[in-house]
C-alpha cells in the first residue's frame, strides 16, 4: 500500500478539480517545483493510486443506463465472479465490500432491456452469485471527491 503525504494530497485534490489541468499550474498553485508535481503524479500513477479517467454523465443523455449491482457471493467464488465482472466492457467500477453485499459492481447499458439482458444472461448464472440486488442511478451529484477536506464542523 503506498503512503501518501499532505503533498500527495494535495496534487490528487488539484486534479480531482480538473484531470486535465497542467503540472506548471500545480506547481504554482501548491508552490512547488513542476518537476515535483510530475514525479508525484508519476509515482501515484504507477503505484495505482490515481488514475486520470473521463467521466460521462448518462442522465444527460438521451441513452443509456447507470446501475449498481449488489452481489453476494459464495467466499470460494469470491475471486472468480470478480475477475468475471473485471472483464465485462459494460461495467466501469467493481469493488469488494463489507455488508450486504459482498461486491459492488458499476454497469452502463444502452437501456432498461439491455440491463435485464445483462444481469440474467451474464451475471446471475456466474457460478458462486447467489444474490443479486440492482439499484438505478437516475442523476449523478457528485462524482467522487470535491477536493475539499471535511472540517470538525461539517
Amino acid at each position: 500500500m503506498t503512503e501518501l503525504d499532505d503533498l500527495d494530497r494535495a496534487i490528487i485534490a488539484e486534479l480531482e478539480q480538473d484531470g486535465r489541468r497542467a503540472f506548471r499550474e500545480i506547481a504554482r498553485s501548491l508552490d512547488v517545483s513542476e518537476g515535483t508535481v510530475r514525479s508525484r503524479f508519476r509515482r501515484l500513477e504507477e503505484s495505482g493510486v490515481l488514475k486520470i479517467t473521463a467521466f460521462a454523465d448518462p442522465g444527460r443523455f438521451s441513452q443509456g443506463r447507470l446501475a449498481q449491482i449488489f452481489l453476494r457471493v459464495a467466499p470460494d467464488h469470491h475471486d472468480a465472479v470478480v475477475a468475471a465482472l473485471c472483464a465485462c466492457v459494460e461495467i466501469s467500477y467493481v469493488s469488494t465490500t463489507l455488508g450486504r453485499a459482498d461486491v459492488f459492481a458499476q454497469v452502463l447499458v444502452a437501456d432498461d432491456r439491455d440491463l435485464w439482458e445483462f444481469l440474467h444472461r451474464r451475471v446471475r448464472p456466474l457460478e458462486g452469485v447467489t444474490d443479486v440486488e440492482s439499484v438505478l442511478e437516475v442523476a449523478v451529484h457528485k462524482l467522487w471527491f470535491d477536493g475539499q477536506r471535511p472540517t470538525e464542523e461539517g
